[in-house]
């Protein structure tokens, strides 16, 4: 394969370095030859388990974000080079899901076991065999049918964090110390730690998988998914108005929510990833506000013009740019802020009753009444979005007054930070 490096070199320099990688690792199907797989619908097999356990043993390539913007900038996205990423991803791919299946499988305590985790585990693997049983993408007809099963794997993977939300719940809720840590036989098991292995690694795939699908259809602004001249600003506009109109479905009305600061600036990002950050967050700070106001002076008929607005504020330094949310909301006891990040703790009430209220309403045909928190993935889903590039987010709150939320987003020129 030592002409597809070179024709990779030439092709793709910023790929080069995990793309050589993928070139001198061996091959499982010569270390095992003889072996067939019939099913695509998980491990079934000792083979099927075999070849899973030689993939997760592997480290995944490091490619950088930067890279895949200059990459993009570099290419006219020729079918060749298109050839040549497919294929990059084709080997790639299996070694991170593999990964993630192989811990699933090992989860402690009888987690590994509960249905909905199960029912991930077997997605996972699902997908892994998918690729690895799809042939390698040498010519554009196969290239285009294996962005085809890309787009359809992304789609698939989209309840991933419902699901988890539920194997969590299948636990009983007392096994759960206000660390976060499963207990069980008077042992503890950081699942929250281990959640944020499996979120950053999900963040990552779905990267890779996006961005090669979007390659497929340019935008104007856009490099794949990387905005070239996003304003995070602007962004943030769009996630008001999302969280303000479930906001005003749940609780007839919404605070009114102010940008300050550097609104102007650009950086090349994926707006996303903001977007999810932000509406995360406001829903948050929304449902605080009304709640407490309404809690403390039930006889005031409080809207827009009277609940105590939202604070947006932008800055743009040398390093990274920084975002502060501030709301007056009551903010969170200091009992309560070692719990924030460990996927189990909500002001919201039992993520369980949450869970019954969404499967009724679903059962009736449709959720009537949006739910705005409950499910204590949403704050530590944002830090793992915005550290997955090299950004951070810190909480800060007074209670009796309201709460601070501080988002750092590594400028992407400035900082090479690994896919994850």
């Amino acid at each position: 394969r030592s002409a597809e490096s070179a024709m990779a070199a030439k092709a793709m320099p910023h790929l080069l370095s995990p793309m050589l990688r993928m070139a001198v690792r061996p091959s499982y199907a010569l270390l095992r030859p003889n072996v067939r797989y019939m099913s695509i619908d998980g491990a079934d097999s000792d083979e099927d388990t075999t070849e899973i356990m030689f993939y997760a043993r592997r480290s995944p390539a490091t490619i950088t974000l930067r890279e895949m913007y200059e990459y993009g900038c570099s290419t006219d996205h020729s079918k060749r080079t298109l050839l040549l990423a497919a294929q990059f991803l084709h080997e790639e791919l299996p070694v991170r899901l593999a990964r993630r299946a192989k811990e699933l499988k090992s989860l402690p305590f009888g987690l590994n076991n509960t249905a909905s985790i199960t029912g991930v585990r077997k997605l996972y693997e699902r997908s892994f065999f998918r690729i690895r049983r799809f042939p390698r993408p040498n010519s554009s007809e196969l290239e285009e049918r294996f962005t085809e099963m890309l787009e359809d794997i992304k789609n698939e993977h989209s309840n991933v964090q419902a699901s988890v939300a539920r194997g969590l719940q299948e636990l009983n809720e007392g096994r759960i110390d206000k660390k976060g840590r499963l207990i069980h036989a008077g042992m503890h098991y950081n699942f929250g730690q281990f959640l944020d292995r499996f979120y950053l690694s999900r963040v990552g795939v779905r990267v890779l998988i996006g961005q090669h699908i979007m390659l497929h259809h340019p935008q104007e602004g856009f490099i794949g998914i990387i905005q070239t001249e996003c304003q995070p600003a602007f962004v943030c506009g769009h996630a008001i108005e999302d969280a303000q109109h479930i906001c005003r479905m749940r609780y007839k009305t919404a605070p009114a929510v102010r940008l300050e600061g550097d609104t102007e600036m650009e950086l090349p990002y994926i707006p996303e990833h903001l977007h999810y950050i932000f509406f995360e967050l406001l829903k948050n700070s929304m449902r605080a506000v009304v709640e407490r106001y309404r809690r403390e002076q039930p006889d005031v008929e409080w809207d827009e013009t009277n609940l105590p607005p939202i604070s947006v504020v932008f800055a743009e330094g040398e390093e990274d740019v920084a975002i502060k949310i501030s709301d007056k909301g009551g903010g969170i006891p200091r009992s309560g802020m070692e719990r924030l990040w460990t996927y189990s703790f909500t002001t919201a009430g039992k993520t369980s009753d949450m869970i019954k209220q969404l499967e009724l309403e679903q059962g009736d045909g449709g959720a009537k009444t949006p739910i705005m928190a409950g499910f204590a993935h949403g704050l530590p889903l944002s830090r793992i979005h915005a550290r997955a590039f090299g950004g951070d987010l810190e909480v800060l709150s007074m209670q009796g007054n309201g709460t601070d939320v501080y988002i750092h987003i590594s400028k992407l020129g400035d900082r090479q930070v690994p896919v994850p």
